[in-house]
């Protein structure tokens, strides 16, 4: 009989994936080149009229009608209701900052446990959100910055215990001011209010649960699995009349470093403002 391999401890990604992780990093170097680049696309009236009007060019087809006016359910139309309030929204209000019990709320409404382990069918938990294989790659990291009910750091959002782990404390708020400037360029960027945003959410992946399944295969569906995680934010964020914008511009290792990350397969994959 053939010796049983333990999976969970080869290799599972490969050197080229690996450069290519590496490769779409952003580092503070290139923060002002990055920034120029953007700010040269949302400032073209021509960029972004072609941009809003995108589609493929199939050329002449059959066409049919979709039955679009016809009445919805209940839940649908509360589903279309929250489709209506999903925007991202960049500027908060310096008087209305966020609650423990409202970050609670949005943390249960975006990523939750809906179904526990049954130890008879082998079933493992499943969350509100699909994941390849039920591998669940991502983690959920808060930062925390005008909570008054929380001490000023970073912590580990525990789906399972519902509570919120305290992994690095910053000593004041010009630690947590040079920390959001090194991570998330706070202060060289002025498209999202850093200042005013009650808490920050890190996405963070550690690809080898799910590469140990799929093998390199396995980088799309974590990086899937994350835009699955950031649209159910921004439903719950509707639904409680919150505000959030996703952060795509952050420096990968300096904000890897901060939610203790350590290995190359554990990386930072998008990161979301939070408030009022």
């Amino acid at each position: 009989m053939a010796k049983t391999r333990n999976l969970l401890f080869e290799p599972c990604i490969s050197d080229i994936s690996y450069d290519f992780l590496e490769h779409s990093k952003l580092y503070s170097y290139q923060a002002k080149e990055y920034s120029e680049r953007l700010n040269a696309v949302m400032s073209s009236d021509y960029f972004m009229r072609n941009i809003s009007h995108h589609s493929i060019e199939l050329g002449f087809c059959e066409e049919y009608d979709l039955a679009i006016n016809t009445p919805l359910p209940p839940l649908a139309k509360a589903l279309n209701q929250l489709n209506q309030e999903r925007s991202s929204q960049r500027n908060y209000d310096p008087d209305n900052k966020l609650s423990l019990q409202d970050l609670s709320q949005f943390l249960y409404l975006s990523y939750s446990i809906t179904q526990r382990f049954d130890p008879l069918l082998l079933i493992p938990p499943r969350r509100n959100i699909p994941s390849g294989g039920g591998l669940y790659p991502i983690d959920v990291y808060v930062i925390n910055q005008l909570i008054e009910e929380l001490p000023l750091g970073v912590f580990l959002y525990d789906l399972f215990s519902s509570k919120l782990k305290l992994i690095h404390a910053f000593k004041d708020r010009e630690e947590l001011k040079v920390a959001l400037n090194t991570t998330l360029f706070a202060e060289q960027k002025n498209d999202i209010d850093y200042s005013n945003s009650s808490a920050f959410m890190v996405l963070g992946a550690e690809l080898e649960r799910s590469c140990f399944k799929y093998l390199d295969r396995g980088i799309r569906w974590a990086m899937i699995e994350a835009g699955e995680i950031v649209q159910s934010m921004y439903l719950a964020s509707g639904s409680l009349a919150m505000r959030t914008c996703a952060i795509g511009g952050f420096n990968d290792e300096a904000l890897a470093q901060l939610i203790s990350y350590q290995n190359p397969s554990q990386i930072t994959l998008l990161a979301l403002s939070l408030g009022k």
